[in-house]
């Protein structure tokens, strides 16, 4: 029998159709923070500025779905947004907020922006879920910082991207807590994640399935990723198919961590040399970690061309 996937939306909370999003194992210093609660399922609350790429798309001011705020060359600033195809499939989000961290609790340090257009995937197909990635060009572009001097590693040839201060364990809180808003680093085009890599979600998502509470707290859990041909089996048992170049699939066997409802179109990022990369965009699963069945994510290094032109297309 076919399961029905579980596309992680928060826009209606339905627990048959739900998206995934939330991360954070590859942060030390983070996870050794107390949990508070448990909005990502089996997550902690992340760092304020920790994750300075991550967005919310909201409808008014609910928070439906996540995003992640890319760099255009070298510009210091950005209008242009990577998330979920299903997020905005049935219309664009009002706005995007970036530098949140308690979405009731606004800080000076957030921006408001509203959504001028939103760019499917020209192959996207809602019923399989294949291709589920769109770019948003915002009204206005959203500066980034204010932030640290990161030094020569961190540039590559369009600038820095990629950097969370408050992830270094040599950075106390304090010294770190400038950059609130920053872009992350893509992939190279057809970039492959060996299987077990530690990764990072992140997002405001639903604490548990069958919830119907989406957290106001910026949430996040560390993942592994998994083999293509283990989550072929796992979601072949489900009378799904996956696509191994277009999807990425990541969690544990015994499940216990996962995104949830509210978390879809919202980062996996694995950090490597230049900053943590966006490998993954929260996508689908079945239920919310439950065991054998991780999460599913777009695979991001197999749309590095469209984004490209995207970016090139639209950014300001």
């Amino acid at each position: 029998m076919k399961q029905e996937r579980s596309m992680r939306l928060g826009r209606a909370v339905v627990v048959a159709v739900g998206l995934l999003g939330c991360g954070g194992a590859e942060l030390d210093s983070v996870d050794a923070l107390d949990s508070v609660g448990q909005e990502i399922v089996g997550g902690v609350e992340a760092r304020p500025n920790s994750h300075p790429w991550i967005v919310s798309l909201q409808n008014g001011v609910s928070h439906f779905c996540g995003g992640s705020l890319v760099r255009i060359g070298a510009r210091e600033e950005s209008n242009i947004v990577i998330t979920a195809a299903h997020c905005v499939a049935d219309g664009m989000p009002d706005w995007v907020v970036a530098g949140a961290h308690d979405l009731r609790r606004p800080t000076s340090g957030q921006v408001r922006v509203r959504v001028k257009r939103a760019v499917l995937h020209p192959n996207y197909n809602p019923d399989t879920t294949m291709n589920d990635i769109a770019v948003l060009q915002l009204q206005s572009p959203i500066p980034f910082g204010p932030s640290v001097q990161f030094g020569p590693s961190a540039a590559g040839e369009g600038g820095w991207c990629g950097q969370s201060p408050q992830m270094r364990p040599n950075l106390t809180p304090q010294l770190a807590s400038g950059l609130t808003i920053g872009p992350v680093c893509l992939p190279a085009a057809g970039e492959q994640v060996p299987d077990n890599t530690q990764t990072t979600i992140a997002g405001w998502g639903l604490t548990r399935e069958g919830g119907y509470d989406t957290s106001d707290i910026l949430m996040q859990v560390g993942v592994p990723t998994v083999g293509s041909n283990q989550l072929a089996r796992a979601y072949a048992s489900q009378g799904i198919h996956i696509d191994p170049n277009a999807m990425l699939g990541a969690g544990y066997s015994q499940g216990g961590k996962d995104s949830c409802q509210g978390d879809s179109g919202g980062p996996l990022v694995v950090k490597g040399a230049r900053g943590y990369t966006l490998q993954g965009i929260t996508s689908f699963g079945v239920g919310c970690a439950r065991p054998g069945l991780p999460g599913v994510y777009a695979r991001v290094s197999n749309y590095i061309p469209w984004i490209n032109q995207q970016i090139k297309t639209y950014g300001q």
